[in-house]
């Protein structure tokens, strides 16, 4: 029975080391590993890397939709496929990537929730700014509308990544970093957040967390999930919303204000521009967001 563990953990550690992936990536990369392994362990038949032939690769994809695997997550897996066999080509295990020869499966392209202008002015009113936490939570607010940042890059942020002359902010995520931009507002939203932060903490203040909660350790993703509800039902949101729905907000934004889908990609720090489309097929299909 064929096994191939250690190439897995070779081509993890080649991604990893060489390639410089993010953490987010190795991680999606083990788990299509470990599944299409598991897949294998199944197929008796299979004693050689010459006997995976596009017929194998489709009878997984055919496995695992069959367990409730959704059709984005198939793309995903053989996304790792098709980049695992040509890592084995590349070092010449193999004389020809299989993977290539397998379709994506297709699927409806989900509409990503966003804000229009008059429910951004509403959460924008609904934040009150005479508290250090209200100071805070502008700042959030600002800052996730105006870079595009997630959640997690949001919290993780110190002071010493952000150049206020210019507007820049440094996001690391894993080994990669990748700069964006952030308003005027969120600016001035960082220096009165900051000043009142040193005045409050003293010698609990550390420059290293931006964000922190009332005892002045780092915020937390549940109460991040927390302080966006909360402002939107003061600001009479009915709906559900998340921190990704700024992310979401941004991308679609700054299409309708026609920057360049590449460029976006990056600002967004998409793996993919396929992934970026998204936002560019609502564009296309002239959904009006009210900005």
């Amino acid at each position: 029975m064929l096994n191939l563990e250690l190439l897995f953990k070779e081509f993890i550690y080649y991604l990893e080391y060489e390639k410089e992936r993010s953490l987010n990536s190795i991680k999606s990369f083990k788990s299509d590993l470990k599944q299409f392994g598991e897949f294998l362990s199944t197929r008796e038949e299979l004693e050689k890397l010459e006997d995976i032939t596009r017929f194998t690769i489709r009878s997984f994809i055919n496995w695992i939709q069959k367990q409730n695997v959704g059709k984005r997550s198939s793309n995903r897996k053989l996304s790792t496929l098709r980049a695992f066999f040509k890592y084995l080509v590349d070092i010449e295990k193999i004389d020809k990537n299989p993977a290539l020869l397998v379709d994506f499966p297709n699927y409806e392209i989900e509409t990503p929730d966003r804000l229009s202008l008059k429910e951004i002015e509403e959460i924008r009113e609904s934040i009150f700014n005479f508290t250090i936490n209200g100071q805070r939570d502008r700042l959030i607010f600002e800052l996730l509308y105006s870079s595009g940042i997630t959640s997690q890059e949001l919290l993780s942020l110190g002071e010493g990544v952000f150049n206020l002359g210019i507007r820049e902010l440094k996001v690391i995520n894993g080994k990669h970093s990748r700069t964006v931009f952030f308003s005027e507002r969120a600016r001035e939203s960082f220096e009165r957040y900051v000043s009142v932060k040193k005045e409050k903490y003293k010698e609990k203040y550390n420059k290293d967390i931006l964000f922190v909660n009332s005892s002045g350790t780092r915020l937390s993703d549940r109460s991040l999930r927390r302080i966006i509800e909360k402002y939107a039902r003061k600001a009479g949101i009915k709906r559900e919303i998340s921190p990704y729905i700024f992310r979401h907000t941004f991308a679609v934004y700054m299409l309708e204000k026609g920057m360049d889908i590449h460029y976006l990609k990056e600002l967004m720090g998409h793996s993919s521009v396929e992934v970026t489309k998204i936002y560019e097929v609502l564009i296309k299909k002239h959904i009006n967001i009210n900005f």
